[in-house]
């Protein structure tokens, strides 16, 4: 048996052509499943990363509660792997200082594909965003290469 995984393909190949000199360390919205695909990818890099979670746990996470501005400053990638702000709850976002983006910050994001969501709306204002349109593309190619090897 085999087993096979295309989240990494798919967030490597996505996040590779945006990545700076600068993009040293990045903030990971959520502890999910889709951040430990994501984990693994910024530990390839060699990108150090601080996890943000609503009950932290662990020396590596911390609370929505103990974002700043300040904060954000050490951190030129935030990655969004939480369902908020997906349908039904569409308008909610992710609870940022959002008036710490800076244009060399680099928001991305796992699930969400629309544009007008609150979240791209919000990080927009100050800071590179990228969504999860072409990950699941390459997902999706990744998928097809492997069954029809």
């Amino acid at each position: 048996m085999h087993g096979y995984n295309t989240d990494v393909t798919g967030f490597e190949n996505s996040l590779r052509p945006l990545l700076e000199s600068h993009h040293q360390k990045a903030l990971v919205l959520g502890t999910g499943g889709a951040a430990k695909a994501i984990h693994f990818v910024l530990e390839k890099l060699g990108i150090i990363f601080l996890e943000v979670s609503r009950n932290p746990i662990s020396g590596r996470q911390i609370s929505y509660e103990q974002l700043t501005p300040a904060l954000l400053e050490h951190y030129m990638l935030l990655i969004n792997t939480t369902p908020v702000g997906m349908y039904p709850n569409e308008q909610d976002c992710p609870p940022l200082p959002y008036e710490g983006l800076t244009p060399i910050i680099t928001c991305l994001t796992w699930y969400i594909t629309r544009p007008k969501r609150c979240f791209f709306k919000r990080s927009g204002a100050g800071a590179v965003i990228k969504n999860g349109a072409d990950m699941l593309v390459i997902q999706a190619e990744e998928s097809w290469r492997i069954w029809n090897a």
